[in-house]
């Protein structure tokens, strides 16, 4: 009897991909330390189990587990839901989050995908049974035990407050730090801060202030380049002329930053340490910035955009490139300024473009065409000026269309001269955009209005689909389920 040897198959590799999360709530070395040896840990235990495939670590440094928009744990939940993991593992509840509704909703969802969160220390499995009911249980505790936590901590800073002691962190402050005694001092950005204060009390708008710091090749102590919010927060900060205001900021019940207007009890302490700038000259800049914003808010209207608000508004140009201003309302729809349309239209290698506020062009006295053009200092304080259009024509001309269309040939445009409006007969002519794209449109509505007839509004790319038709086409669009559906025929609906 024959017998005939079946070998077994080899079995498919089923091995379980698993990832684990790690995090600590503050940015302390210790603590940097106790994240690189968690990631460590599960790099080692899931790779030394065979039935195991390592998926990775997501971790979260330095941020408390009250939050739910953690870049690990985010990052963790969108290759879950890409189907990049079947199992997390992590050492507690709390380590995973805080917050019992993060726990819970989060957890729910990796369970829906088909996904188990393992939880060393309290020995809970997601997908079993009982799972959940013991981890809300935990998460609660959990959340209650941080809140209680969060409530100490700010019983502490209050007691401090109340005290008159101050807790500061001035060494994080451009122009400060911490000397070997404790005792926060200037250090060498100091003779800077001093510079931004004159300049504000001078009139410098804080636009200027920042260019003019950005010239000077300073940074802020983060190394990045000064911006007007950068600049703002400097000169309107009491630290600057020795003063400190405790509990300018709070956390919310949600645990978020906040500014303290009034929600909470604030204290001020004179003199508290070492002044950068006097008193005297602290309220002048204070002033100026003050007097600016009244003089900008006061001197720019907000309104319809027609020649009535504006009478000006078709009489402006950049100086630059020859294009007319466009109005931009900013701050919160309080302020409004004029910007090149030609830098809009295409771009800065175009032209650098000019934004002249409002207030400016109300206080010239002009009745034709105005070229308007800036000039900074060496300090870097912008003043604006105009060139009458008679002057400015003389040496200057409008720069062209960056983006030209090719040339109106048969060549170029093999439907040229034979393609019609479907409704109303008229020839389609060619319009270039500011983009450089064609688009035709109906002569009829174009030279009569839409009285004449409503039109039509071909783009260039529709119409090279008939290719070089022998015969004159009519065409027209329907919208057919919320879509353009182009067509043609050889006759029109109508002849005007």
């Amino acid at each position: 009897m024959n017998v005939q040897v079946i070998k077994p198959q080899k079995k498919n590799d089923l091995r379980l991909r698993v990832a684990a999360y790690a995090r600590v709530s503050t940015d302390h070395e210790e603590q940097a330390n106790s994240l690189d040896n968690q990631i460590s840990y599960y790099q080692d235990i899931i790779s030394a189990n065979p039935a195991y495939e390592f998926a990775g670590v997501y971790h979260d440094f330095g941020i408390s587990g009250y939050k739910e928009d953690r870049p690990g744990f985010q990052r963790m939940m969108e290759d879950a839901r890409a189907g990049k993991v079947d199992l997390i593992i992590t050492k507690s509840i709390t380590r995973f989050a805080r917050n019992t509704d993060t726990v819970l909703k989060a957890t729910r969802e990796l369970k829906d995908l088909g996904i188990g969160v393992f939880f060393e220390l309290q020995n809970i499995k997601t997908t079993t049974s009982e799972g959940e009911l013991l981890m809300s249980i935990y998460a609660a505790f959990g959340q209650a035990e941080s809140e209680s936590a969060s409530a100490s901590a700010k019983m502490v800073y209050r007691r401090k407050y109340e005290a008159g002691i101050p807790v500061q962190y001035l060494e994080r402050s451009f122009g400060y730090k911490k000397n070997e005694f404790g005792e926060y001092v200037p250090d060498e950005n100091a003779p800077w801060v001093v510079k931004m204060f004159e300049l504000a009390a001078d009139g410098y708008s804080t636009a200027e202030i920042a260019r003019f710091m950005n010239g000077q090749g300073v940074t802020t102590d983060a190394g990045a380049r000064f911006t007007e919010s950068t600049v703002i927060r400097i000169l309107e900060n009491v630290i600057y002329k020795g003063d400190f205001i405790m509990q300018k900021h709070f956390s919310d019940e949600n645990r978020r930053k906040v500014k303290n207007t009034g929600q909470v009890p604030a204290w001020y302490i004179h003199d508290d340490h070492q002044r950068i700038v006097s008193s005297k000259l602290w309220q002048k800049a204070q002033d100026a910035i003050a007097a600016k914003r009244e003089y900008l808010a006061a001197g720019s209207v907000v309104g319809d955009l027609n020649e009535e608000t504006y009478p000006y508004m078709k009489n402006i140009f950049c100086a630059k490139c020859g294009h007319r201003l466009i109005r931009r309302i900013y701050s919160n729809g309080n302020r409004v300024c004029w910007c090149c349309s030609g830098k809009k239209r295409f771009n800065s290698d175009y032209c650098t473009g000019i934004n002249v506020p409002d207030s400016v062009i109300r206080s010239w006295d002009f009745d034709e065409d105005i070229y308007i053009e800036k000039s900074v200092d060496e300090l870097g304080k912008t003043e604006f000026s105009y060139t009458k259009e008679s002057t400015w024509k003389r040496t200057h001309k409008m720069k062209p269309n960056p983006k030209k269309a090719p040339a109106l040939t048969i060549e170029n445009y093999p439907y040229y001269g034979k393609v019609f409006c479907k409704k109303c007969g008229r020839r389609l002519t060619r319009k270039i955009n500011a983009n450089g794209s064609v688009t035709w449109v109906c002569s009829g509505k174009k030279r009569k209005k839409k009285d004449f007839c409503s039109g039509v509004r071909i783009p260039d790319e529709i119409l090279r689909r008939i290719g070089t038709p022998e015969h004159n086409v009519y065409i027209g669009k329907e919208i057919i389920d919320g879509k353009e559906h182009y067509g043609y025929t050889s006759k029109p609906d109508q002849v005007k």
